[in-house]
């Protein structure tokens, strides 16, 4: 089959398109379009090269992910050796480098050359060379030995920050491109919080995350996890002319490659020390992991007069930062118990200093970490920071050992509530399954109130603790009855005030009285009613659903009603879902203690109805539909999907407002109502062709079927 050329221009046309929106996304951090103006232009391109895969590029976007999975990972030689780099731990270090530079210099009858330096972070994760022939994405490898790295192209492919064609009309016929793949810290956070609820084996730091990742032979798997990449220099190049390595980073984000923006020149030593300063007071502050700061002379005359030595370059040298990891007692292991009843074992240690901060205790992530790092009470272990930011243990100084060390199991009885604990299956978590459990329902409650849940202020921690403790707020309903008890929360700490009434220079009189801290946690409270309904949905705490998943049910499933009715299969259809989160959303649905709470919560007044932006045109502008049984042209949330994309409304339940009750194979009470109340029936077919005359003739949907 010819492509015809308007086949051809087009396909041209959303390739450029989508790999600039994918520039300004996944680079510049400045989005022109959304995501789902995004993903129809893709829908397009797709479409498009499925019907004339001639147009299927090797650099197109819709070849990020799609390959079968690899049996072995090929040996690939890197055009330019990839050399590692001298550490210098103090300002006289990165000295002694400078007069050694200078005086190889002046051996050369280069001493009177004036140069300057780069400093730039040193990024934690897995260095990569990226090969680019023509402006065109064709080899990825990882350093390995410097000389011969592992062919993972496949997987860097997946990564969204990593141009598949060059942004540049005039492209170099070949260059290496050199870059270090990491995972940001909160998206390392969520990855093993993850794997830890799915019962799989946690990361031990966000490198090992980043290298697991990228040699994964499953590209599926590496395009699941958000790795990004940032790029620190040109290896290899024919028909580029670059003078400066400033210059070289300059090229690089021209051309489309993230560089990180402080990657910056220093004219003086003593500047690039005040620079190795600065980056270690923000390192705490910094989404990735940096274990240092890279000097680099800037000049490429200088650099290749100066050459390397080994294995390591004279011109550039790693500036580390202080160890983050230190060698203390562990005392014992306890519990935490979190909203979902997950027996979560952490570290109490003696205090130690690590990376600058007086840590106690630390994260043991669950039994079977620790039985595989055979940590005991008792052990001296090295503690980390991981990311600077979260203690963990990462294991025993065996050595040492005294045989006083007494081994750990996690308890057989919830601490809280004495149920017995349960783990099913090959799950690596243990929990409690009593959902009435007092510190589930703490957590539930923190969970609740949260920012990022239903964003009530003033309830903190502590006072979540409290006013479980005092009896008023048993489950998150509750919260919103606290206005009757004011008498009873200005017990609390902090939120009353005595005010006395003197008559004739004599106090008769004390009174108890709110503060304003009072008044405002109680309009707090009230105020959270107006959070849509996907902030109620994942402030609810049902197991597996977060921010994002809850924002992707809400939008299958714009009612409570909607989701209650919907069957597992269903929801697990829902992108971004799939069968074990649908499982979990079924199960806290099904719970009668949940159903309670849910009712109180309408009662309250909170949102459980996603308020759709009235339909402005549209042949099924004004009808509204209700869907009962299984389709089988598609699932009920695509159905309901194509109606309001006509300008139609879904609704649950069956009323003297509907207009029509579509009946799918075995349909609900739904049908017998909507005969009832004598609600147009429409089978399948009739559905579709309704659909299909809404397309075409708007006359037709004045056919009664």
């Amino acid at each position: 089959m010819s492509v015809p050329e308007s086949a051809t221009r087009r396909a041209a046309d959303l390739q450029a398109e989508l790999r600039r929106h994918a520039h300004r996304y996944h680079v510049l951090d400045d989005p022109e379009i959304t995501d789902a103006e995004y993903d129809d232009l893709f829908a397009e391109l797709t479409t498009l090269e499925g019907k004339y895969p001639e147009l299927s590029t090797v650099d197109s976007p819709t070849q990020r992910v799609g390959a079968q999975p690899l049996e072995k990972f090929e040996q690939v030689q890197h055009l330019q050796p990839m050399l590692s780099l001298a550490n210098a731990r103090s300002g006289d270090d990165l000295e002694v480098w400078d007069a050694r530079n200078r005086r190889l210099l002046e051996s050369q009858g280069l001493g009177d050359l004036a140069f300057g330096y780069v400093t730039e972070p040193k990024i934690d994760g897995l260095a990569i060379s990226l090969v680019y022939e023509a402006g065109v994405f064709v080899r990825g490898a990882t350093r390995g030995n410097g000389v011969v790295g592992e062919d993972v192209t496949a997987n860097l492919r997946t990564i969204g920050s990593i141009p598949l064609r060059l942004h540049t009309t005039e492209p170099p016929p070949l260059v290496e491109v050199r870059g270090e793949v990491y995972l940001p810290l909160a998206a390392f956070a969520r990855l093993n919080e993850a794997r830890a609820a799915a019962g799989q084996s946690t990361f031990a730091n966000p490198r090992n995350a980043a290298a697991g990742s990228i040699r994964q032979l499953d590209q599926g798997i590496a395009a699941g996890r958000p790795l990004d990449l940032w790029c620190y220099g040109v290896g290899f190049a024919e028909g580029l002319e670059i003078n400066d390595h400033h210059g070289a980073l300059d090229w690089l984000r021209s051309v489309g490659f993230r560089v990180h923006p402080d990657a910056a020149p220093q004219a003086t030593l003593a500047a690039v020390e005040e620079s190795c300063r600065q980056w270690e007071l923000r390192r705490a502050d910094l989404d990735f992991d940096i274990d240092g700061v890279v000097i680099k002379v800037d000049q490429i005359v200088i650099q290749r007069a100066l050459g390397a030595v080994a294995h390591d370059p004279r011109w550039a040298i790693a500036y580390k930062f202080a160890p983050t990891t230190a060698t203390t007692r562990l005392r014992s292991i306890e519990i935490n118990l979190g909203r979902t009843g997950v027996l979560t074992p952490f570290a109490v240690l003696d205090p130690v200093v690590v990376g600058g901060v007086t840590v106690e205790r630390a994260t043991l992530h669950n039994e079977d970490d620790i039985r595989r790092k055979d940590l005991r009470i008792g052990d001296e272990v090295i503690v980390q920071r991981a990311g600077d930011v979260i203690p963990q243990v990462v294991g025993p100084l065996v050595q040492r050992r005294t045989g006083a060390e007494v081994p750990w199991s996690m308890p057989e009885r919830c601490p809280s509530c004495d149920s017995p604990v349960v783990r099913s299956g090959d799950e690596v978590a243990v929990r409690c399954p009593n959902r009435s459990c007092p510190d589930q329902i703490v957590e539930s409650i923190r969970h609740f109130v949260s920012k990022s849940a239903m964003d009530i202020e003033g309830v903190g921690d502590e006072i979540v603790q409290r006013l479980h403790d005092m009896g008023l707020v048993k489950d998150v309903a509750d919260l919103y009855d606290l206005h009757e008890h004011r008498d009873d929360l200005v017990q609390l700490e902090g939120w009353s005030t005595k005010r006395k009434r003197v008559s004739k220079g004599e106090v008769v009189e004390t009174e108890i009285v709110g503060t304003k801290h009072t008044d405002n946690v109680l309009r707090s409270i009230a105020e959270s009613r107006r959070q849509p309904f996907a902030r109620v949905m994942f402030a609810l705490g049902i197991r597996h659903v977060g921010a994002v998943t809850a924002r992707s049910l809400v939008a299958a499933f714009p009612s409570l009603e909607a989701l209650e009715a919907a069957t597992p299969e269903e929801i697990a259809v829902v992108p971004g879902i799939g069968p074990v989160v649908a499982e979990a959303v079924v199960q806290y649905l099904a719970d009668e203690r949940n159903q309670g709470t849910l009712i109180k919560l309408r009662r309250h007044g909170l949102r459980f109805v996603e308020e759709a932006p009235t339909p402005t045109g549209g042949p099924l502008e004004g009808k509204t539909f209700v869907l009962t049984g299984s389709l089988a042209s598609s699932t009920r949330p695509e159905a309901a999907a194509r109606i309001v994309s006509l300008g139609g409304r879904v609704t649950a339940s069956v009323s003297s407002a509907t207009d029509y009750v579509v009946a799918g194979e075995n349909p609900g009470s739904k049908l017998g109502k909507a005969e009832a109340l004598g609600v147009a029936v429409l089978d399948e077919a009739a559905f579709l062709g309704l659909i299909e005359a809404s397309q075409g003739d708007e006359e037709q949907l004045r056919l009664v079927p």
